[in-house]
């Protein structure tokens, strides 16, 4: 089988370079917000031309802080999109606003087109998502922000790698968030995330509440949360760290192959358009066929994936507790969709499978169309 993503195989490479670190710690006893972490966050934040680097325990958790942080709460709105993993909205959601989901373009991205309609007097954020890696156009976002007071809160859960003018995404907007969760490019072996700002007053909140607000072990000077990333996992994203550049040119290779190879058919190439700069989180096709599309591949062992199937709107939180809505674009992109194989663990035979088989379904007279 060829699969889809390649976390079981990313962590047994590198196990024992991982048990040989973890016995450190363990010997060590230093097991929370410890020299790991601070050697995590100083690697992100050179990696983030020298922002603020703020290691949590989750992406959703640097969402919720920055929102926090900026005085986000019940009465304000925040524009995102609907396309995403539900943590974006439901990082909104727990600060007390009321998230407002805006319709995306053909590349699956929102833009100014799409959210400038929505935004109204009580509009205090907005959170454009770096869908699968891919860059937005974040300038023009910020621009028309700025214009009205609002502040933009980047959504990089995917997006490690990706860059825009050759520098990583995630430092022009208020605040930003990154996501280590196993399934991402550079994952720990369980839940982490980061906080990235270039604003001080926005680093220091956030340093402080993911730690309940202590000052010291006895004294708080805020009421916080817990939100610490642990040594055992921040050391495992430390020898990561050292091969994440090498995993993302293969992933960019993997693309480029696509995209040649894929052009002249009828499922197409990404749906992101080859935008530079893009890590290739997400390799994304589309068909008006997709489902059985998918079914095939499955018959010829190449393993693929929805993401995501049902848009937040659609879904049970949504329909129990805010307005409906149609989102026309998201919705017909949900029902196209689908997710190659694109990650360091593939040879060119099994990419080069992958082709042939899409191919094999056209010829096969299946109703495919871009």
């Amino acid at each position: 089988m060829i699969k889809c993503n390649n976390v079981q195989e990313q962590a047994q490479d590198l196990s024992a370079q991982m048990f040989e670190r973890w016995h450190a710690l363990l010997l060590g006893g230093d097991f929370v917000l410890g020299e790991e972490v601070t050697q995590f966050e100083t690697w992100m934040s050179e990696r983030c031309n020298g922002a603020h680097a703020i290691a949590l325990n989750s992406g959703t958790d640097a969402l919720f802080l920055a929102l926090r942080a900026l005085g986000i709460g019940p009465g304000d709105e925040v524009i995102t999109c609907a396309n995403t993993f539900v943590a974006t909205v439901g990082a909104i959601v727990s600060a007390g606003a009321r998230p407002v989901l805006a319709d995306v373009g053909d590349d699956e991205l929102i833009s100014v087109d799409t959210l400038e309609p929505l935004l109204s007097a009580r509009t205090k954020a907005v959170i454009p998502v770096y869908l699968r890696g891919r860059p937005v156009n974040i300038d023009a976002i910020l621009d028309l922000c700025r214009s009205r007071g609002v502040a933009v809160i980047e959504d990089c859960a995917q997006a490690i790698g990706t860059t825009i003018d050759g520098c990583q995404v995630g430092t022009r907007g208020d605040a930003s968030a990154f996501s280590m969760h196993p399934l991402k490019t550079l994952g720990g072996l369980g839940d982490g995330g980061v906080l990235v700002t270039t604003n001080l007053k926005i680093a220091e909140y956030a340093r402080s509440v993911r730690n309940h607000g202590l000052e010291n072990r006895n004294e708080s000077v805020q009421f916080g949360i817990n939100s610490r990333l642990d040594s055992l996992q921040a050391a495992a994203l430390n020898i990561k760290t050292r091969y994440l550049d090498q995993w993302l040119k293969r992933r960019t290779e993997i693309a480029a192959f696509y995209d040649r190879t894929l052009c002249d058919t009828a499922t197409g190439v990404d749906l992101g358009g080859g935008k530079p700069g893009n890590a290739y989180y997400h390799y994304v096709v589309k068909s008006t066929d997709r489902d059985r599309l998918q079914r095939y591949l499955a018959e010829q062992e190449i393993q693929t994936a929805i993401h995501y199937p049902i848009p937040i709107h659609r879904q049970r939180a949504w329909l129990s507790s805010q307005p409906q809505i149609v989102l026309p674009n998201t919705e017909r992109l949900s029902r196209e969709m689908l997710t190659l194989p694109c990650h360091h663990h593939l040879s060119d035979s099994d990419v080069e499978r992958v082709v042939l088989a899409i191919k094999q379904f056209e010829r096969l007279g299946a109703r495919v169309a871009i």
